[in-house]
């Protein structure tokens, strides 16, 4: 295990390996006292392996930068940690397993949210044996980052999709579950949405139902995503063919945009990144648009940056041909918008990308990231985040995390490790 909290010249004994134990059962046969087989009839184990875990450091000598807020990213399956400066790092997390599928701050900094994977030992996959096994299979965890000696808190909710902590409301968050499954992607989606709160010392409330479970729509089997409003009362949620609202307190959706699916021809479904304004009145969003030739909707490859009134009473286009990745984010201040902009914005899927900063009115479009001489961000490096105070964006670039100053637009690399994914950024 790699860890930039060491110098690249040590290493650490993180877990002593322990050999595991099965239970074999054989079948001799004899014929006249002379052995003539001997076959395995059944094994069974009844004591899982543990690996030997050693840390190997990975510190690089990359200049400190201060930090505004709280700062948290995912490295080698750990949670690491950065408050008043880049040169000061700590781990959260040393199991190794966080799976990344949620990976989120508190809006206060002071817990992080995060899924694990669930190891299903091979006893119970004997006992009851079932696909689950090859399919999502994770748990929620929460760690409270201020207190030195906290330990990983088990939420006690499995196989998760989505979770994310409310705006408003201390030590709470939503979540959305699937059934696991053999075949691909390996869930099969609930499309539900529970609120759930516990308190400091780790007691967890009885789950609220915000939203009952559903087929989901078209391409309903992938999932839902789903995004909180800044009040904490209601949230937005994108599918494969429609995005809209949901409120709680009525376990109702109801949609303010429609638009064509798009046909992947593979396993995965494009749902369009969905982000609120500050002040919760919009929508930023990519939409998929109108073909441009003879091609079906579904074919269409034009994928658009707009901004949509909650209300449903506006829709406008920022940015035309911005990709199917663009996903826009704006500005804690709402002063500005950042986005991806696809190098080729036909093959937007599978084309480079490069991190870009307009006003909120779509004017001024600026590229930020990467330097010039750093090339552009794949498919895998699309994530980015805001600082706090606006003034910086974290983001990825090769497996390392960079922050940008939108006042000099001069770019840090922070870490080095090859293995950085998951920003999440707040006060």
């Amino acid at each position: 295990m790699r860890n930039e909290g060491l110098p690249a010249s040590e290493s650490r004994l993180l877990q002593t390996g322990v050999n595991g134990k099965d239970e074999i059962t054989y079948r001799t046969v004899f014929e006249n006292g002379v052995q003539v087989s001997r076959a395995i009839v059944r094994r069974v184990n009844v004591k899982q392996p543990l690996a030997e875990i050693i840390m190997v450091g990975a510190q690089n000598t990359f200049t400190a930068i201060p930090i505004t807020g709280t700062l948290s990213y995912l490295s080698a399956g750990n949670a690491w940690l950065m408050r008043i400066s880049s040169g000061s790092r700590k781990p959260l997390t040393t199991s190794g397993d966080l799976d990344g599928r949620v990976f989120s701050l508190a809006p206060d900094g002071r817990y992080l949210l995060f899924t694990r994977t669930t190891v299903i030992s091979a006893t119970a996959a004997l006992q009851t044996p079932s696909p689950s096994s090859a399919g999502l299979s994770n748990s929620l965890w929460a760690i409270n980052t201020i207190d030195p000696n906290a330990k990983p808190i088990d939420l006690k909710v499995k196989n998760v999709l989505w979770a994310d902590w409310s705006p408003t409301s201390e030590r709470t968050f939503a979540y959305s579950t699937a059934e696991p499954r053999a075949t691909a992607p390996g869930w099969q989606a609930n499309n539900d949405l529970f609120i759930l709160t516990f308190s400091t010392l780790g007691n967890i409330d009885k789950a609220t139902l915000a939203l009952e479970a559903s087929s989901g729509g078209v391409y309903g089997w992938f999932g839902t995503r789903f995004a909180w409003s800044p009040d904490g009362v209601r949230l937005a949620f994108s599918q494969a063919d429609k995005l809209g609202i949901i409120d709680p307190a009525k376990q109702s959706s109801s949609p303010i945009a429609k638009y064509p699916v798009y046909q992947t021809y593979s396993d995965w479904v494009w749902n369009p990144f969905i982000a609120w304004t500050p002040d919760g009145k919009f929508l930023y969003t990519v939409l998929h648009g109108p073909p441009i030739g003879i091609e079906s909707p579904e074919d269409s490859p034009i994928f658009d940056v707009a901004a949509l009134a909650v209300d449903g009473s506006f829709g406008a286009s920022l940015i035309t041909r911005g990709g199917i990745w663009a996903n826009p984010m704006p500005s804690p201040d709402g002063k500005q918008i950042a986005y991806l902009q696809a190098s080729a914005p036909l093959q937007s899927v599978t084309s480079k990308y490069r991190l870009m900063i307009i006003d909120r009115d779509g004017s001024n479009a600026a590229a930020i990231f990467p330097p010039t001489d750093r090339g552009a961000l794949s498919p895998l490096d699309i994530t980015f985040v805001w600082s706090p105070d606006s003034a910086q964006l974290a983001a990825i670039l090769n497996g390392n995390l960079w922050v940008i100053d939108l006042n000099t637009r001069l770019s840090q690399q922070i870490t080095g490790d090859g293995q950085t994914t998951n920003p999440t950024w707040v006060k």
